[in-house]
């Protein structure tokens, strides 16, 4: 009886084995795609960003329609952040030796830093080398709003002329439209566990001051400016497919 059984497992194991090099398994390629992106940036400011600003980081999300001709369509936020600060702020608080004391006769200390957002829609194409590629060129273009200023904490809260809408004389927060560039590298696997991109990003801003007057200099605050970033963004992606039809298997 146990002969019996090995003899008929064999038989079973070949007869699969014979199938399976029969079959050819062809995957219906997937159509029209969701993406979402999670974003982590490097950037070096230009112009007249860079007057006020040392080199930041960026973190955000990203949401892309993909067709199957690889065109997307997409809209991404960042969130700005950076410590270098090169523009002197607050300086009429100063006394002659060149400090800031507070309400209680000591040292005040601020801590200055870099904050903003962008946010865009774009849109691109990934180039592929080949159809069964799973890698390519991504490339977009796009436009939306960018602003930034100056973070300014009194680390002792003992300087009352920054403290409630006082600091508003102070932030140089500007903002405006900005328009955008990126070309890069897109990979998305088989099996949908390794799926990133990685790139270079260009952005342009054309902003002015929203506050309209700076309590330090005592003068208005109109002029146009123009802010650039350039750096480099990686991002994680969340592929979510439509019309992703399951294996079919063809004798």
């Amino acid at each position: 009886m146990i002969q019996y059984l090995r003899y008929l497992s064999a038989i079973i194991f070949v007869a699969l084995g014979s199938i399976n090099s029969q079959a050819q398994i062809k995957k219906s390629e997937p159509k029209n795609a969701l993406m979402l992106h999670i974003h982590y940036g490097y950037h070096a400011p230009g112009f007249d960003m860079a007057k006020r600003f040392g080199n930041n980081f960026s973190i955000g999300g990203d949401i892309e329609y993909k067709m199957k001709s690889d065109f997307f369509v997409g809209f991404s936020y960042s969130y700005l952040y950076g410590k270098k600060i090169k523009e002197k702020v607050a300086y009429n608080l100063l006394n002659t030796k060149s400090e800031i004391v507070g309400t209680d006769n000591h040292l005040a200390l601020f801590t200055l830093s870099e904050r903003g957002f962008n946010s865009v829609l774009s849109i691109g194409k990934i180039f592929y080398p080949s159809p069964t590629s799973k890698g390519g060129i991504k490339f977009s273009i796009g436009g939306g709003i960018l602003q930034h200023k100056i973070r300014i904490v009194d680390d002792y809260t003992v300087v009352p002329q920054i403290f409630g809408n006082y600091l508003n004389g102070y932030d140089r927060m500007s903002n405006g439209l900005m328009t955008q560039q990126y070309i890069g590298y897109q990979y998305l696997s088989d099996n949908r566990r390794i799926n990133f991109s990685i790139g270079l990003l260009f952005q342009q801003g054309f902003t002015k001051s929203v506050r309209g007057y700076n309590y330090d200099s005592m003068m208005p605050d109109v002029a146009k400016r123009f802010d650039m970033l350039n750096g480099i963004q990686a991002s994680w992606i969340l592929p979510f497919y439509f019309n992703d039809y399951s294996e079919e298997v063809i004798y």
